[in-house]
């Protein structure tokens, strides 16, 4: 594949996130802290090739970390290189990962909470997630709002296997915390 410099890369099986609240370089979900901090993210490709299979794995890091792609590659399906799997259960050598299962269809939905989020960091020493969150136990910042407004957002990177074998990486995703 050639790559032009002046020229748009674009994905041979594009990945949209259709229940997005914003688009700012990445797709935006809100969770609100006071209505239980639930969210979701719909994810869509186009019809006529084939299906989503699942969602094999998904990790979750501060919003500036370079090292996100490296550690979602990294994820081994079980053991302790597992660690860093947001779909994994267990602890040490008996952690495993436990893909999320599509309708074999053009759309999947991952789905959590902030709960869910911060036990994960809990769980993985408070390592992953906004860089501002560092309390033990951990907890998210309540958004405030001041001259400098900066937003506290979690994003997520996701791999995810299709009918036919092919795997895809989305562009990160991101959730918008909101008081």
């Amino acid at each position: 594949m050639n790559i032009n410099p002046l020229g748009d890369l674009v994905a041979t099986i594009p990945v949209t996130v259709t229940n997005y609240d914003y688009f700012e370089r990445f797709p935006i979900v809100n969770a609100s802290i006071s209505n239980g901090g639930a969210f979701h993210f719909d994810f869509q490709i186009p019809a006529g090739g084939p299906t989503i299979k699942e969602i094999t794995k998904v990790t979750t890091t501060a919003v500036a970390a370079g090292s996100s792609l490296t550690q979602l590659n990294n994820i081994t399906m079980s053991g302790a290189g597992a660690a860093f799997a947001y779909n994994a259960t267990g602890t040490g050598a008996n952690r495993v990962v436990t893909p999320i299962a599509g309708n074999n269809t053009n759309t999947i939905t991952f789905s959590s909470t902030l709960a869910q989020y911060l036990a994960f960091r809990q769980a993985n020493g408070a390592s992953a997630g906004p860089a501002t969150t560092t309390t033990t136990p951990v907890s998210l910042p309540a958004p405030t709002t001041t001259a400098s407004q900066t937003p506290t957002e979690i994003q997520f990177y996701f791999l995810m296997t299709l009918s036919d074998g092919t795997t895809i990486i989305p562009q990160p995703a991101r959730v918008r915390v909101q008081p």
